[in-house]
């Protein structure tokens, strides 16, 4: 057994060590990161079943016909979803538009499509994008917004993203749903003058405040889709980039004075933004400002995703990063953990970290040196790793709106269904075993129909 690569913290799920692979979007102009990566098969029209595989190149976001003649010796198992069942509300997929990935994605139309064109057959179809309000790890300087005469605006760092922002991805995907998240306050708000860790103090909580609220308020007056604010992006942690550390009573005072005024604006407010393990910071911050909070973010970092449940609250994963670890070690971790368990604890999406980053890319502080995004550009060359494939496969399987449904399938099977808003059912499912299976996917009540779901293959299905 091996950790799963980390982030900023350890991780204590951990996985299979299992056979190095890669995935790979097949575009024109690509070149494979690994021997063998070749281009995907074609996407797939609405209702069939859509398969990707980490050792098979040419199956990617693939369609697959039911299966024919059967070999004698194969048994036939089956999935069952129960119609009847009604568990949490489905928000959706997305991630997070770093600097790091605005540089990499800026006049490319090509990678915009792939990831947020609703329509796109090989697309991932993201529905959430989180927008930071302040320098991260991923970027090459410092910077935050600015008040000038009393009215809040953003930095030169900042206009760039909005500007791209508005120009290149909403006017692809504008159903778009953003969270807005601050890592750091500016250092006049801190307990010592610098973006790197510190300390918010007591007397800048209601500065802080106003700036948020100002934040947000720029934002929706100038038509940006935002959804949701969390207070600050890991509060319990300083580090050597963009962070700011702040304490339960800061964050209680934060609430109650942001809360209600984003409230106004149609602007949810999430809590903690940080990770599992961190749950009782997370009912401390919903005992302390009563109300305020509409959500619980958290991150994978740290803990297992059955800490989050029984909150009272729904709550999101709003931040975990693929590394360095193997595709068929990413989609069966992402499968079971970020997936399977996740949504048994009562999560409600899955938003990833960077859209978009070359190999080995950090930023210029500190940080994650082995983090990877959604897609790797290294110069003209592109293409999707793991991470894009679990995120394409579930938002086919649910779209924003979808009810989790139950479903009943082989142990090693991992099967999580959805009723979608018009009415049909979509199963998110992935193969844990090494050899091929062969599974009659059904709604509880009809017939299904037998597919061949090959070794480690994630597949979404639709009745």
């Amino acid at each position: 057994m091996i950790d799963r690569p980390q982030h900023h913290h350890t991780r204590t799920v951990v996985v299979t060590a299992l056979v190095a692979a890669a995935l790979v979007l097949g575009v024109a102009g690509s070149q494979s990161w690994q021997a063998g990566r070749t281009a995907v098969g074609p996407g797939a029209d609405p209702g069939s079943l859509v398969v990707s595989s980490p050792y098979d190149g040419l199956v990617r976001l693939s369609t697959r016909e039911p299966a024919g003649t059967l070999p004698d010796d194969q048994p036939v198992e089956t999935v069952t979803v129960d119609p009847t069942s009604s568990g949490q509300q489905w928000t959706g997929v997305g991630a997070a538009l770093t600097d790091a990935s605005v540089t990499h994605l800026d006049g490319r139309p090509d990678l915009i499509r792939l990831l947020f064109d609703p329509a796109s057959e090989r697309g991932a179809r993201l529905q959430w994008l989180r927008l930071p309000l302040s320098a991260t790890d991923f970027s090459s300087r410092t910077w935050g917004w600015r008040v000038r005469k009393g009215t809040v605006v953003p930095s030169p760092e900042a206009l760039r993203t909005l500007r791209f922002l508005r120009d290149q991805v909403l006017s692809v995907n504008p159903a778009l749903k953003i969270v807005a998240t601050p890592w750091s306050a500016p250092p006049r708000f801190k307990d010592r003058p610098t973006w790197f860790g510190g300390h918010l103090r007591d007397d800048a909580v209601r500065s802080y405040a106003a700036l948020l609220v100002g934040q947000v308020r720029w934002l929706r007056r100038h038509d940006f889709p935002v959804k949701a604010l969390t207070l600050a992006n890991e509060p319990g942690l300083a580090s050597d980039y963009p962070t700011m550390l702040v304490g339960d009573g800061q964050l209680r005072r934060l609430a109650l004075r942001v809360g209600p005024q984003v409230g106004r604006l149609g602007v949810d407010l999430w809590a903690l933004d940080h990770n599992w393990s961190d749950t009782t910071r997370a009912a401390t911050a919903l005992r302390n400002a009563p109300g305020t909070y509409d959500a619980v973010a958290f991150h994978c970092y740290e803990g297992i995703p059955s800490q989050a449940a029984g909150l009272g609250v729904p709550w999101i994963m709003d931040e975990c990063t693929g590394t360095d670890d193997s595709a068929v070690g990413t989609v069966t971790w992402d499968s079971r953990v970020l997936v399977d368990q996740s949504i048994a604890a009562g999560s409600t999406g899955l938003l990833m970290w960077n859209l978009a980053l070359s190999p080995g890319q950090r930023g210029a502080f500190g940080g994650c040196g082995t983090c990877r995004g959604l897609m790797t550009v290294d110069g003209d060359r592109h293409y999707a790793e793991p991470e894009y494939y679990v995120l394409a496969h579930l938002s086919r399987a649910a779209r924003r709106g979808s009810t989790v449904l139950d479903v009943t399938s082989p142990l090693d099977v991992v099967s999580v269904g959805f009723r979608r808003p018009d009415g049909s059912v979509g199963v998110y499912g992935y193969n844990g075993s090494d050899r091929d299976r062969y599974l009659r996917l059904e709604v509880s009540g009809t017939e299904g129909q037998v597919f061949r779901i090959g070794p480690r293959e994630v597949f979404t299905w639709s009745s």
